[in-house]
């Protein structure tokens, strides 16, 4: 999992793709179950992050990648906040903090877990 290949493919979203990202990540938690799983895999990671000492870089990264978001909404001169913007760019926020911890036991399960939703992307992006 590259974070900065993450990055630079955010960066290149159209707010039409955010829109759409949006969209899918609603649907793809769309169920007690799916919200459950979610969470237990936000769980992991942050768990990971701490035991590996590891929380700077990843609250580096998800900055990075929350702001790449907020970038395409200010191009596209979407006055902020925005529903879809501010969804996307925590999500993209999670995910970035999970591939900082990607090599860690049970992380690929966690990471795949909250790609759900990200399909817009070039699927190298989010391949391990």
């Amino acid at each position: 999992m590259d974070v900065a290949a993450f990055g630079r493919a955010v960066s290149a979203l159209s707010v039409d793709d955010v829109r759409k990202i949006s969209s899918d990540l609603s649907s793809a938690v769309s169920s007690t179950a799916d919200e459950i799983a979610a969470t237990r895999a936000v769980l992991m990671i942050e768990q990971s992050l701490r035991r590996t000492h590891r929380l700077h870089n990843a609250a580096a990264a998800a900055l990075a990648v929350a702001t790449a978001v907020q970038e395409v909404a200010h191009r596209a001169r979407v006055p902020l906040p925005d529903p879809d913007v501010t969804r996307v760019a925590r999500a993209a926020a999670q995910l970035a903090r999970g591939m900082v911890a990607f090599d860690a036991p049970g992380i690929d399960e966690a990471v795949r877990c909250l790609s759900r939703g990200w399909e817009v992307l070039p699927g190298a992006v989010l391949a391990a």
